[in-house]
């Protein structure tokens, strides 16, 4: 029942002195609502930017590719179908879909129209590492793969580049030579404010079909695999390269014939950058809180001063030293909490304007993580414990007779 009388004559306190509780307050409102705007921006723009890479490329998609040997130039070693077999079975379902890769640059044509296409050649899983989406027609097949099937998957834009006027399903285009059956026109993809005209030249087709056409072997140099969750990746590259150490040893300088990473690069740097704004943004605020804290300290110091008569009866009726200690310590952290929760709805208030803005621009939204409320207030409480132990001691160690004749 303590507790409860000690918060309730904080509040009392708070209430009855409005306008120099908001004095005292107003330094840990506007930091802990600059806290708030710098963590939703930051974390926010973060979020922003790997949306915008996933548009051009898929951030959860893997690549491994052969090591070149410049003293023999030539590749250091093959990537088989058996190795992506194994890939398979090590991986299990950390992984989602995994397909050798070609790329390659081609004058394709319909009749006297030509145009250059990038050939991206691969199995049926293509267009899941690709992130495509049919408009018609179908993607490449298992069959397609086995049989070397000449069918093509052709973007919108090329598309309509070879055929303007018709509809292109079921037609036939020539590249490398030969004829290939289209069977699947893709949808356009999104446009990115990073980059413009994402795949719109791209023209997919069965890997088997392009060794053939192109005389390669049976073996790959390069291949892609999803993870089937992003948080996998560094586990997935670990046993990857574990398969291909084995299976073909190191180099003379023992290091892996393979190299294995991110599709998407750079992925770790933007964690980093974003770790250090937050740390240096959220220090600038701190200094705020800091200074809002010594002048809490300074406000429990003159409430002792003025309260010192009311100590001094409250010991002489037998309060305890450790009584008066906990209600002031209790009033400091009230203040604190009350200014908090006050900073914390205006930095929600700032995030809303702040998105407003925002979306005149660009595609945005995003949510204040209830980590950084939770931590804004724990902060806040830990301010008024540490800037209210001096005077709450203070007030304890007052000797009741001498408070008694305060004036």
């Amino acid at each position: 029942m303590k507790w409860l009388e000690y918060i309730r004559l904080a509040i009392y306190e708070i209430w009855h002195n409005k306008i120099r509780t908001f004095l005292t307050l107003i330094g840990i409102i506007i930091g802990i609502a600059s806290v708030i705007l710098i963590i939703y921006i930051i974390q926010g723009a973060e979020v922003f930017l790997l949306q915008e890479l996933e548009k051009i490329a898929p951030t959860d998609v893997l690549i491994a590719y052969t090591r070149w040997d410049p003293d023999t130039r030539r590749s250091m070693a093959e990537i088989s179908p058996s190795d992506i077999k194994q890939i398979k079975n090590v991986t299990g379902e950390n992984i989602s879909a995994i397909s050798p890769r070609y790329s390659d640059s081609e004058s394709v044509r319909k009749g006297v129209r030509e145009e250059d296409a990038t050939i991206i050649a691969g199995n049926e899983n293509i267009d899941l590492l690709y992130d495509l989406d049919l408009a018609r027609g179908r993607f490449l097949t298992n069959f397609d793969i086995l049989e070397n099937n000449k069918v093509a998957v052709l973007s919108q834009e090329i598309a309509g580049k070879l055929f303007p006027t018709e509809d292109p399903l079921g037609k036939n285009i020539r590249m490398f030579g030969t004829n290939f059956r289209i069977i699947g026109i893709l949808l356009p993809k999104e446009e990115s404010i990073i980059a413009n005209n994402i795949n719109e030249n791209n023209i997919y087709m069965p890997v088997t079909t392009y060794q053939r056409l192109r005389g390669r072997g049976s073996n790959f140099s390069m291949i892609m695999i999803k993870v089937s969750d992003k948080k996998l990746t560094s586990g997935v590259i670990r046993q990857i390269n574990n398969i291909f150490n084995s299976r073909y040893g190191l180099d003379k300088f023992g290091r892996s014939k393979f190299f294995v990473r991110e599709w998407v690069s750079g992925l770790d740097q933007v964690q980093v950058v974003k770790t250090v704004l937050l740390i240096l943004l959220s220090s600038v605020a701190s200094v705020t809180l800091l200074v809002a804290g010594i002048g809490l300290m300074n406000i429990m110091l003159v409430i002792v001063t003025e309260r010192t008569r009311e100590i001094g009866l409250r010991k002489a009726l037998g309060a305890k030293r450790r009584d008066i200690l906990f209600q002031f310590m209790i009033e400091a952290i009230v203040l604190c909490i009350s200014g908090g929760t006050a900073g914390v709805l205006l930095g929600i208030f700032s995030t809303e304007i702040a998105e407003n803005i925002a979306t005149q621009f660009i595609d945005f939204s995003y949510q204040v993580p209830e980590w950084a409320i939770i931590t804004s207030l724990v902060f806040t409480t830990s301010i008024g414990l540490f800037f209210g132990i001096y005077p709450a001691v203070k007030a304890a160690r007052l000797n009741p007779i001498e408070a008694l004749r305060h004036e």
